[in-house]
């Protein structure tokens, strides 16, 4: 049987501190050498050209907790529900923060959102295509449990110290979301599928190592240039299709496809994979925030709703890949 849930909300919470990308590249000039080195001088320039991220935003005082905290509280009061009433937080939190005091976002954000009678779950594998996964734990608990109507998912990311700088791929910025699913409900776009992949022996393509007592963020430029891009669009392309074709619905009826901000040369990639002409997807908040890790998707979903860019009745595709390696698609009608 499927089940009637929907998007009731979304929200996210960036910190007011800043950086240049161009400062950050020059502080992690030896580090990006460094990854970049084993690459061809064309792989290299294309790894350093066509970013489209000007800045990004990066926790201080504010640490991804907070930013959670706040994101989760915009989150229900844009669905018109008390704290009480969420019977499931997910927290797919990826980079959560070195000083986290928190053995799970969740369990904290329970106690301070009020939620006494919330379900509280973690997990820490996907990176920016962990939306997905949420969505579909979600749904699957919603599967099993009747008494599970109303789920918050959560994630807040920070980089760690002196490791911004993700090249070949991206720059890294900070921030955190919350969305709010609801069974029933009459409000917000309707679920009509989930599509996710991993593929473990990729895990290495990025990695985290020790380093001096501090966690580093190590990208393997051969592995991600030779094994995770010449396959990277293809899986996404297939999980769209799949999840469509479940659906009776094809790419040509997606009204808006939402995508990641890792660069504006890998949007470029997927407006092409998915057909769509020159300037085909909408403008973000990329060159101001940086990739967000999984916020991404939340961020620019939000941003379309604040626009009246979506309207009713409309086909939203939801895409992204990630660590681990993964890859996601969610399909919803609005």
């Amino acid at each position: 049987m499927k089940l009637n849930v929907r998007i009731a909300a979304a929200a996210y919470a960036v910190p007011s501190g800043e950086e240049s990308v161009a400062e950050i590249l020059e502080r992690e000039r030896l580090r990006v050498e460094s990854t970049l080195a084993p690459l061809s001088p064309r792989a290299r320039d294309r790894a350093l050209n066509n970013l489209g991220l000007s800045r990004v935003r990066v926790c201080g005082s504010q640490q991804p907790y907070d930013l959670v905290l706040l994101a989760a509280r915009e989150a229900l009061e844009q669905a018109g529900i008390a704290a009480r009433n969420i019977d499931l937080i997910v927290d797919y939190s990826t980079f959560p923060g070195e000083n986290s005091q928190s053995i799970s976002f969740a369990h904290r954000l329970s106690a301070d959102l009020g939620a006494e009678t919330s379900m509280n779950l973690s997990f820490r594998a996907g990176g920016c295509g962990a939306l997905h996964l949420a969505i579909k734990t979600a749904l699957g608990w919603m599967s099993m449990d009747d008494r599970i109507q109303t789920a918050l998912l959560v994630t807040g990311d920070t980089a760690p110290r002196d490791n911004r700088s993700l090249l070949p791929i991206t720059v890294q910025g900070d921030a955190a979301s919350a969305v709010i699913l609801r069974r029933q409900s009459a409000q917000g776009p309707l679920i009509l599928g989930v599509e996710a992949m991993t593929l473990g022996h990729l895990h290495q393509a990025i990695a985290l190592t020790q380093n001096d007592g501090h966690i580093q963020l190590t990208a393997d430029a051969i592995m991600i240039e030779h094994k995770v891009m010449p396959i990277f669009y293809l899986h996404l392309f297939r999980l769209a299709n799949k999840a469509l074709a479940d659906a009776g619905l094809r790419l040509s009826d997606v009204d808006h496809f939402i995508y990641s901000n890792i660069s504006r040369r890998d949007r470029e990639g997927f407006r092409r994979m998915v057909g769509l002409p020159e300037g085909g997807l909408p403008t973000t908040r990329m060159a101001e925030f940086g990739h967000t890790f999984a916020s991404d998707l939340v961020i620019n979903y939000a941003e379309m709703r604040r626009e009246g860019l979506i309207c009713p009745g409309q086909l939203l595709l939801f895409a992204s890949a990630g660590i681990g390696f993964t890859w996601g698609v969610t399909l919803a009608r609005a």
